[in-house]
């Protein structure tokens, strides 16, 4: 474990800002990918039920009864190597009642994820087992049905199409989260749960960058979450109006295809962003991008920086204001994952000079 915190110990550059460590390889020991097929296979998919009450647990179960750890999650993920996990653990052995047994005669592929209504996990978990499909040499049209996170999102029915699977033979594990297939075809996870491995991000690269549309983008972007529910920055007039006088456009994601999103992180050489899903599409950007991420002082994540440091991206955040009162803190948010950002104008500031952004630029990239 204490190999794995090293590769994330941050330089404190004053005022709240941090450098993350610079670029490296990883050292985690990702398992084997494959695919398994187990006929009369069962799935249990936990499905979506509220906006924050998504996907939570996944089961593959064989037709006497056994889960299959190495094709089966659920929360809390454990770090990779963790000698407390342990499968007997899943949460589908606490369920009091499973979900009504749909029988489906056919060859059916499970592709959910974890979380997979949301745009990182639909990207880094997700997708890849479409990838990993593909490689194994199954030819898709023997497939009957593709199992996976209801597709309602613009994003998913985007890259579906784009990495061909069709509309009509998606079944919603949302609507059928309980299911025995006369054939489950079963793409292993990419990786370690929220742990990126070179295959996804090379395959993600490969696949999305080469669509780039040829417009003209800014040098430099700020990613509002203005739109979002939760972890949005509460003093946002002020960062924007700060940002603006060095050259920053303020975009808001949402409003972008994916292809756009892929071209715009492709073109751009300087990135602030609260942290949030938008900043999946770092794995789309040139090596020497600096990335300046946002974040509460209660809730500093590793995901982006991993991604930097294996495609040489210059990775900083700058911490929050301190909220100290717990307990009305605990009113306001459901957890740390939801607390908004009061960002200290000095520090951002800081940060402009540390990383020479504080000089103006071009407004556009010709890229």
């Amino acid at each position: 474990m204490r190999r794995l915190c090293n590769q994330f110990e941050s330089i404190h550059l004053g005022k709240r800002v941090y450098e993350c460590n610079p670029p490296q390889t990883l050292s985690v020991d990702y398992p084997t990918v494959f695919v398994a097929t187990i006929p009369q296979g069962r799935a249990w998919i936990a499905p979506q039920s509220s906006y924050w009450k998504i996907c939570h647990g996944i089961a593959i179960i064989t037709p006497d009864d056994y889960l299959l750890s190495d094709l089966s999650r659920n929360y809390p993920w454990y770090l990779p190597g963790c000698e407390n996990y342990d499968p007997r653990n899943h949460i589908i052995f606490s369920l009091e009642q499973m979900p009504p047994l749909e029988y489906i005669d056919g060859t059916v592929a499970v592709l959910s994820g974890l979380s997979g209504h949301v745009y990182y996990h639909w990207m880094f978990d997700v997708l890849p087992r479409i990838e990993i499909l593909r490689r194994s040499g199954i030819d898709f049209a023997k497939i009957d049905w593709f199992l996976i996170n209801t597709p309602q999102q613009p994003f998913q029915q985007e890259t579906l199409n784009c990495l061909g699977i069709p509309a009509n033979k998606i079944i919603s594990s949302d609507r059928y989260p309980h299911i025995q297939a006369q054939e489950l075809v079963l793409p292993s996870f990419p990786g370690h749960f929220d742990w990126v491995p070179k295959g996804t991000i090379n395959f993600l690269r490969q696949r999305f960058l080469p669509q780039t549309l040829e417009l003209r983008y800014p040098e430099r972007i700020y990613i509002t979450r203005a739109q979002a529910r939760h972890r949005q920055v509460l003093n946002e007039t002020e960062v924007k109006e700060l940002l603006s006088q060095f050259g920053f456009i303020t975009i808001a994601l949402e409003s972008l295809s994916v292809r756009e999103q892929v071209a715009l992180f492709a073109s751009v050489k300087a990135i602030v962003a609260p942290h949030g899903a938008g900043l999946t599409n770092t794995v789309f950007c040139r090596p020497g991008t600096q990335i300046i991420e946002l974040v509460s002082p209660n809730y500093v994540r590793t995901d982006y920086w991993m991604i930097s440091q294996q495609l040489g991206l210059k990775h900083y955040y700058v911490k929050g204001e301190n909220f100290d009162c717990k307990p009305i803190r605990q009113l306001m948010y459901t957890s740390s994952l939801t607390e908004d950002i009061l960002v200290n104008l000095d520090s951002l500031y800081s940060v402009m000079k540390i990383t020479g952004l504080n000089q103006l630029c071009s407004m556009v990239s010709n890229q």
